[in-house]
């Protein structure tokens, strides 16, 4: 499990499914009205349940897609009002994402490298060398 993210609750290092969790706690705590939940949200009676799911759903959608394919339908502009991970219809706008992506890394140049297989020697110079 890499850390390569930051709670935007805490700002300590997790792991890309606690990071979308919160992602989508922090949007509905924003629907709801109630404003940015505590400190440590996962440890707040009211949200830790909410938390849990959240990352289970995630969990479960990583070991089909891309972190970056589910972080880029959650930021698109049909993806502001998503609140959840686990309807349906997210998993549809995760997977346009996922052959976006799939796309954009088949068409990536890879970088090839040229060896010399000739046989072939430089020709001699023809002629006599001569002082003028």
């Amino acid at each position: 499990m890499t850390k390569n993210y930051k709670h935007k609750t805490t700002g300590q290092a997790c792991s890309a499914s606690q990071y979308i969790a919160e992602l989508c706690c922090l949007r509905q705590a924003e629907k709801e009205n109630v404003g940015r939940p505590a400190y440590a949200l996962w440890n707040t009676e009211k949200w830790q349940k909410e938390f849990k799911k959240q990352i289970i759903s995630v969990s479960k959608l990583l070991k089909k897609y891309d972190e970056k394919a589910i972080l880029n339908a959650l930021n698109s502009s049909r993806g502001k009002r998503i609140f959840s991970v686990a309807p349906k219809w997210v998993h549809e706008i995760i997977e346009e994402e996922q052959k976006k992506l799939d796309r954009i890394n088949s068409r990536q140049i890879k970088e090839v490298q040229y060896e010399d297989h000739t046989l072939s020697k430089p020709k001699k110079p023809f002629g006599k060398k001569s002082i003028l």
